[in-house]
């Protein structure tokens, strides 16, 4: 079974991605790893390859290679990314939802303790909401002018969660439901062709 989590930033996306890879023996791949990796194989920093990406489109193709031949090679994973639905399309696709502002909160909480490391610090949460906001617009228009995909469109997914007044274990309870239950679906299959 391959999981794959897209969602807005602030959702809780990477503490359920997490939980539930702990929850299932799952191995967790997220998308920071996979560019952390290409930027350590050009000797340089992440922070190096994400501006060179905003001019080089190569590096978005060479992740989305990673991603595809994971969904090709590999089996019992969990996939933190905004197009892995996309790639692997046979995956659980899940998408984790919040109200922005509650999602730029969080993230400006963590920011205060250091538990993030964001380019730039936000004076306020107002002033990180409209950085997020920008952010995910511009990473949505790039993906709709590459792919042609809408990782917003909700249609996209097979499990829509809203986390504004969720906490994670909540998150991951609603979607273990539909894990349960494709595997009984796959269990179904299995004894349907012996």
């Amino acid at each position: 079974m391959i999981i794959s989590i897209s969602g807005l930033p602030g959702s809780g996306k990477s503490t359920v991605a997490k939980m539930l890879a702990e929850k299932l023996s799952f191995e967790r791949i997220y998308m920071g790893g996979i560019l952390r990796k290409i930027a350590d194989q050009k000797g340089i920093t992440i922070l190096e390859l994400m501006k060179q990406a905003e001019t080089d489109s190569s590096i978005d193709e060479e992740a989305d290679k990673m991603v595809t031949d994971f969904g090709r090679t590999k089996d019992n994973f969990i996939i933190e990314s905004r197009t892995a639905f996309h790639f692997i399309p046979e995956s659980l696709k899940i998408f984790v939802k919040v109200d922005l502002k509650e999602g730029a909160g969080r993230i400006f909480q963590d920011l205060q303790k250091e538990e993030r490391n964001e380019e730039e610090k936000a004076s306020s949460v107002d002033s990180l909401y409209k950085k997020l906001k920008e952010r995910t617009d511009i990473d949505n228009g790039r993906y709709q002018k590459y792919y042609g995909i809408d990782f917003l469109d909700e249609s996209n997914y097979d499990l829509v969660v809203d986390s504004t007044d969720l906490s994670p274990e909540e998150v991951v309870n609603k979607i273990m439901v539909e894990v349960e239950k494709l595997k009984e679906q796959e269990n179904e299959e299995v004894m349907g062709s012996l």
